[in-house]
Parts: C-alpha cells; sequence; structure tokens
C-alpha cells in the first residue's frame, strides 16, 4: 500500500451495520424535530345509576304484608315473587335476631359482619341457596355495595 494512495473505504461486515458519522447524526437531529408523544386521555364512564344520597336513618318502616292487593279478591291467593337480594339482605339486617351475625351501624346508613362464619354457617343456608361467605361476599359485589373501612380512634 502507497502512502500517496488516496484512503480506501473500510467495507462495514454485514454483522456489523454501518453508523452514521457525528456530521450526519447531526444534520439527522436537526432535520427531525422531536415531538413529545401524547398521551391518550383515560376513558371516564359514565354512570346512568342515580348515586344522589337519601338518609332514611329516621324514616319509619311500616309493613305492607297487612294491606290488601290493588285490584284483587282478598280472599284469593296470590303468589308472590321472590324477593331479590338487597330486599332479603335488608331484612336479615335488620332482624335482631341476627344481630350477634351482622347489624347495622349506629348511624344507620351501613351495615357490618360481625362473625363471617356464623353468616357462612347460619343465615346463608336459611335464605340463600349456598352456605359459602364469598359467595355471599360476590353478590354483595355484585348488587354495588361499597366496602366502608372505619377506624376507631
Amino acid at each position: 500500500m502507497d502512502p500517496n494512495d488516496p484512503p480506501q473505504q473500510q467495507q462495514p461486515s454485514p454483522q456489523q451495520p454501518q453508523q452514521p458519522s457525528p456530521q450526519q447524526q447531526q444534520v439527522y437531529a436537526a432535520s427531525e424535530p422531536v415531538v413529545p408523544r401524547q398521551r391518550k386521555k383515560p376513558k371516564v364512564k359514565e354512570s346512568i345509576i342515580d348515586h344522589t344520597y337519601r338518609d332514611y336513618s329516621q324514616v319509619e318502616v311500616s309493613s305492607d304484608d297487612d294491606a290488601p292487593t290493588p285490584g284483587g279478591d282478598p280472599n284469593k291467593k296470590t303468589t308472590r315473587l321472590q324477593p331479590n337480594f338487597p330486599a332479603k339482605l335488608h331484612a336479615i339486617v335488620s332482624n335482631p335476631n341476627y344481630q350477634h351475625i351482622i347489624c347495622w351501624q349506629p348511624h344507620g346508613r351501613s351495615w357490618k359482619i360481625v362473625d363471617k362464619h356464623l353468616l357462612s354457617t347460619v343465615i346463608c343456608p336459611k335464605h340463600f341457596a349456598h352456605a359459602k361467605f364469598e359467595s355471599f361476599n360476590r353478590s354483595v359485589n355484585g348488587w354495588g355495595f361499597k366496602v366502608c373501612i372505619l377506624f376507631y380512634v
């Protein structure tokens, strides 16, 4: 190789990618502006449920069992539909015989489970088609009840 010969460029091997020179990198960086990545706005679920609070803790509840059925014969037997889960739960929580298992909070707006084992062994088999606390809890969550954690000081 003669020192007067112009320098030959080395051909990159197929395994090594050709790297741009610093001038090319500067031109490349200057030719395309850096645009910050835009984040998508999180989708907000619109609720069709009315969450207006109503305080029923001081309202007297009257029994509708003694009232005659409107437009029907009072002597004729009528078939009643089975109450839904919230109606069953309200009857259970309001039952004074179950106060040592499940009861209302003093303010009357929420309830608490006192004994989880007794709930699954005494109340669930009698009022529901299962004897599992997990099934009871799934029903509670499915009907939209929320967990309220209380701290006593």
